[in-house]
């Protein structure tokens, strides 16, 4: 599968959940065709329940929907896939739950070990931790040299995630990334649909 290089993601701190489905709309609109939804504080039943009109929403839009954190949940929504942080549920459980089609991404932070670990049989694609602070969650910030090395070790497609902006896409292609996740780029901006734009364009310049 040939995954789009423009990754959004959305979080509650930036997104209220009573705002969600009319910003995810906008985006998909723009454009947007794989997005991922974060809860963290979310109780069980309203993840459940966004996550249904989340996937008509992103079915409408021919885009693919992967859930966080969550492999019961993906499941039970029909999300296209799930991505795992470290304290997760394992790889091989997303795998055997949700079959071999299923869209799993990893997130690697800066561990070389976590990066060199996973292959295109197991994983479809890893979040790689920026050298740029991120205004959603702390992280430790690999500078622009380690980065591209933990990059080059990667066998799977790796987005670079964290504090991305417009003007750092370039760097981030160029240091080997496949694409890039943006969250609060694109769903903190003023006008979201134009920053989907600015993006799309960006990435044809480095990854046409």
């Amino acid at each position: 599968m040939n995954l789009p290089r423009l990754y959004a993601i959305s979080d509650e701190e930036i997104v209220p959940n009573e705002e969600l489905l009319e910003k995810v709309e906008e985006v998909l609109v723009a454009g947007v065709k794989l997005f991922q939804v974060r809860f963290k504080k979310t109780p069980h039943e309203e993840q459940y329940r966004l996550g249904k009109k989340l996937r008509e929403l992103t079915r409408a839009h021919d885009a693919l929907f992967i859930f966080n954190d969550s492999p019961e949940v993906a499941r039970s929504v029909q999300a296209d896939g799930v991505h795992l942080g470290a304290n997760d549920p394992r790889v091989s459980f997303a795998r055997r739950l949700l079959g071999q089609k299923a869209i799993i991404g990893v997130s690697c932070y800066d561990r070389i070990d976590r990066v060199v670990k996973w292959g295109p049989q197991e994983i479809s694609h890893l979040g790689m931790a920026t050298p740029y602070p991120s205004p959603t969650k702390p992280k430790v910030n690999p500078d622009i040299e380690e980065f591209t090395n933990l990059v080059s070790h990667a066998r799977v497609p790796a987005y670079a995630i964290g504090g991305v902006t417009l003007e750092r896409v370039g760097e981030m292609l160029k240091a080997g990334c496949y694409g890039v996740a943006v969250v609060s780029a694109v769903f903190a901006a003023e006008d979201p649909a134009r920053a989907v734009l600015e993006f799309s364009e960006e990435i044809k310049k480095y990854a046409p």
